[in-house]
Order: C-alpha cells, then structure tokens, then sequence
C-alpha cells in the first residue's frame, strides 16, 4: 500500500527569515537585559553568539545551538513581551509548502526549540493544513528517526529534510533513510559552497526552494511499502 509522502522543514532559514525574526528577539532581549540589570558582558556576549547562529557560524551551529537558543529566547519567552511575527516568513518557503499540500503530500516542520507559535501565524490556508511541528536535537541522527517512525505509523513516508545548516543534513543522511535526492540545502546567509556542501555528503544545494522541485523527487513507486 502507498504512504504519504512527508517533506520535512527546518523552521529558521527555509520557511523563516531568520535575520528579520532574529533581529526582533534580538531586540527584545536588549530591552529585557536593560529593565531586568543583566549584565552587560552577559549581555553582550548572549547577542554576539546568537547573531552566529544567525549567520550560520559553524562554531554556533551542531551541539552549541540549543543553549544559545535557550540564552536569548529562553529570556525573551519567559518575560512575556508579544513578539511580531508578520512578514518574517520566506516567499518561496510559503510557495513550496502550497504547492506540496495542494498536491496531497504532506509537510512537517523539525525545528530545534517547540514553535507553537507557527501554525497560528502561517497565513491560515498553510497553518490549518501542515502537519506535526516536532522540535529536537538535529544534529543527532536518532531525532530524525524517531521522526520518521512516528511518521510512518501514521500511514506517512518521510521522503526529504531541508534546511541551511549542515549539522542537521550530516544527521539526516547519517540515519541511512533519506535518498540522497531527498536532503535539500537551501543557501540563506552564504555560510557554506556548493562545494563544501558536496564534500559532506549532500547533493542538493539550492538559492531558491522554488528550484527543488518537490513533487518530483522520487517515483512514486519508490514511496510503496
């Protein structure tokens, strides 16, 4: 019988403009630093490692991603302060997502930190219809597989991952269950060549997730089970 398949997305960077959503937490956090008398050093050094992983520093990327996350968003979250999320979504993120879900396939999103702001500030004929928003470590292979087999005992075949950090594709493609075809790096912030891409293992490197062309990564008699 034939499975759904699953397109798998990492939230910052392809379907988030992590440099206009990362300046307004950043902003947020100087103000929160200033009223609560954190000190500047901490301060200081909190935005730098953060404005990293932004840039997609491979020292903030991996391992070092959820505790610079939890330094800076973790203040933010606790303090209460609303957050804006209009127009921090990517054009072509919101067009690939449509597309693949007008086509009966399905989208998840794998993001480091829970996002249960997502779905309620997608415009509402994408954040009605995407699928499980699941957070973990990415740079670990297990998360995709627990993923994945969640995934697959509800009838649902993940076929592709995309993101602009390495670490997670590395992961990815560790757990042995994506094609190739399927794990798309998606160039955001120029961190890294198509050649240094390729050198680890990832095949696909695109500027603009309109090029990926979704719907026709696999045959559909390679999703069969």
């Amino acid at each position: 019988m034939s499975m759904i398949s699953i397109h798998s997305f990492d939230l910052w960077g392809p379907i988030v403009d992590a440099t206009e959503l990362g300046k307004r937490k950043v902003e947020l956090y100087r103000q929160i630093a200033v009223d609560r008398n954190i000190d500047p050093e901490v301060a200081k050094k909190v935005i730098a490692d953060y404005q990293g992983l932004i840039d997609g520093e491979s020292w903030a990327t991996g391992k070092r991603k959820g505790e610079i996350i939890n330094a800076l968003e973790g203040v933010v979250g606790k303090s209460g302060l609303p957050i804006n999320y209009d127009g921090v979504f990517q054009e072509d993120g919101l067009y690939v997502m449509d597309e693949i879900l007008n086509a009966g396939e399905g989208v998840i999103v794998l993001t480091s930190k829970p996002a249960s702001w997502l779905k309620e500030n997608l415009p509402s004929e994408l954040g009605e219809r995407v699928g499980e928003v699941y957070h973990g470590d990415k740079s670990d292979p297990n998360t995709f597989i627990e993923v994945i087999g969640n995934e697959s005992a509800q009838g649902r075949h993940v076929i592709s991952h995309t993101a602009d950090e390495l670490p997670e594709l590395i992961a990815a493609l560790g757990t042995g269950l994506f094609d190739e075809r399927g794990l798309i790096y998606i160039n955001r912030n120029n961190s890294n060549t198509p050649e240094q891409v390729l050198s680890r293992g990832i095949t696909r490197y695109v500027n603009n997730l309109k090029d990926v062309g979704y719907l026709n990564l696999l045959n559909p008699t390679e999703v069969a089970q």
